[in-house]
């Protein structure tokens, strides 16, 4: 069963800074991660502080989505997408 998915306002900014065509590919990873959340192995980030814990990583191409994922809620957080060089050094 399908996800809710929502982008919090730092992903969206991020997505704006994208080009059209590779925010295209991650709107469709997006949704299809929301469609398969239950067969996917999800990633979480090591050595997070107390208010990024459970953070997730999913890649697309050279980008990363950073994201919650919330079962009681039946939903994903999108917090950050950024490309796989500086995503890890802005958190």
């Amino acid at each position: 069963m399908e996800y809710q998915t929502l982008i919090l306002p730092r992903a969206e900014r991020d997505l704006d800074k994208l080009s059209p065509d590779i925010r295209e590919t991650i709107i469709k990873r997006v949704h299809w991660l929301s469609v398969n959340v239950e067969n996917v192995i999800h990633h979480p980030l090591k050595g997070m502080p107390e208010d990024l814990k459970g953070l997730c990583k999913f890649r697309v191409g050279d980008y990363r989505i950073l994201y919650w994922k919330n079962d009681a809620k039946r939903a994903i957080q999108i917090f950050r997408v950024r490309h796989r060089s500086d995503i890890y050094r802005k958190l």
